[in-house]
């Protein structure tokens, strides 16, 4: 119990320290800092809810990538080399394996370190919406919610690599953004970011294997655009950089995981699946069975509200089944005011807004097509898009900008003294 409080403290004060640096010089930071603590601080109640029957016990995924890290930790601690060290599924439990090797193995810690990297999504998510203009009001709110969604606590305290995922998604936009943004940066620094991007693009792929053509297809409507408006040289190097990355990747990290891909629903009525050609027919296949609206709904909307007790983790738990109801209804409503936002970012034509959207567009439609067709399934597929969905949630733009253009189309006149009649 005391290596778990020292664990807690340690990252109570990291936060407080990252927080200080990330959001430095702007007002009401402190308030900030404070109510991501307490996100934290939930995050650690809850992981000691889940692991009330025990670390070896409790968990699908997570248990999985726990007893994986475990066996890397063997194979590191008997003097195998990282790069030779074998490992199932993902690379985040080869990250988890190093923590065992070198601190001891312990399920809460590992999870404690998830909460943490939570709370920094929620810290970098706050400074894209500063950097995009975002009021500082409007910015806090979004970062806040992020922090605060009851699923999101959930998938991010368990030995998942959810946490991980959607960090990476946040901070690869975020620093996109810097690139595109700071003119005034020296050609190095800009190239340092660049070549981080294309790092964490490939780091993203060996997580989830389609995560390069959603980050790629976004990225190059971004920066496509932003090219088109700017003629930066800089801008035409990066959109290039993603370009040789995504073809790099897909012919070595792709072609190579693809067969036998965990998280593709594979179509096994007929025998074979031997090669690669078998495997994309496989799921050529799946995709052309599906009814594609049902899926899209399906992607976007499940579980719908009398499904939820038919979770499975949360069966018989009226506890339970009424935060996730409350939540579905306050998604429902998000994706209603974000349909605003993003006819707003439409008309306004933002590159870095378009290329978001395309990664929201891609991801779901790639989602909604491979992914079994289970409630829950959906429910924690769809909460990577959370983050970037938030950023589109207002309304008030876009009747802003429909109201000036309103009054700039309404016919003028002069009456007799000269003065404006509309």
């Amino acid at each position: 119990m005391l290596e778990n409080a020292l664990w807690m403290l340690m990252l109570m004060a990291l936060t407080a320290a990252v927080g200080i640096l990330i959001l430095k010089n702007k007002p009401g930071r402190l308030w900030f800092i404070a109510f991501a603590e307490l996100a934290l601080i939930c995050r650690f109640i809850f992981v000691f809810v889940i692991y009330a029957n025990g670390t070896e016990y409790s968990g699908t995924d997570g248990l999985i990538y726990h007893q994986i890290a475990k066996d890397v930790a063997i194979q590191l601690q008997s003097g195998t080399p990282l790069w030779n060290v074998r490992y199932e599924y993902t690379w985040y439990t080869v990250l988890t394996g190093i923590q065992y090797a070198i601190f001891g193995v312990n399920r809460y810690a590992a999870s404690f370190i998830n909460a943490f990297i939570s709370v920094l999504s929620g810290y970098y998510l706050t400074r894209i919406a500063l950097s995009l203009n975002f009021s500082l009001k409007k910015s806090r709110l979004i970062g806040l919610v992020y922090l605060f969604i009851p699923s999101m606590i959930v998938w991010t305290t368990d030995t998942r690599k959810e946490s991980m995922i959607f960090f990476l998604i946040i901070l690869i936009w975020y620093m996109t953004l810097r690139v595109i943004k700071q003119r005034d940066w020296s050609i190095l620094r800009q190239w340092i970011y660049i070549l981080t991007v294309c790092l964490l693009l490939w780091l993203s792929t060996l997580l989830r294997i389609y995560m390069l053509y959603t980050f790629g297809g976004g990225l190059f409507i971004c920066l496509l655009f932003y090219f088109l408006n700017t003629k930066r040289n800089m801008v035409f190097g990066f959109l290039f950089a993603v370009l040789i990355t995504c073809c790099i990747v897909s012919f070595t990290t792709v072609r190579h995981n693809m067969r036998d891909y965990h998280a593709l629903t594979m179509d096994r009525t007929t025998s074979g699946d031997e090669n690669l050609d078998e495997e994309i027919s496989s799921i050529l296949k799946t995709i052309m069975s599906k009814n594609v609206p049902d899926s899209i709904n399906g992607f976007l909307t499940k579980p719908h509200l009398e499904e939820v007790p038919f979770i499975p983790d949360i069966a018989c738990n009226p506890l339970a089944i009424t935060v996730v109801r409350i939540e579905m209804i306050l998604w429902y409503i998000c994706m209603v005011i974000s349909v605003f936002g993003i006819m707003f970012a439409l008309i306004k034509w933002d590159p870095f807004l378009l290329g978001l959207l395309a990664f929201i567009v891609s991801y779901s439609l790639i989602n909604a097509l491979i992914s079994e067709n289970v409630a829950d399934t959906y429910y924690r597929y769809r909460a990577a898009i959370i983050a970037p969905l938030l950023l589109f949630a207002d309304y008030k733009p876009f009747f802003s900008k429909i109201k000036d253009l309103l009054i700039t189309a309404s016919p003028v006149t002069k009456d007799k003294d000269n003065s404006m009649i509309l």
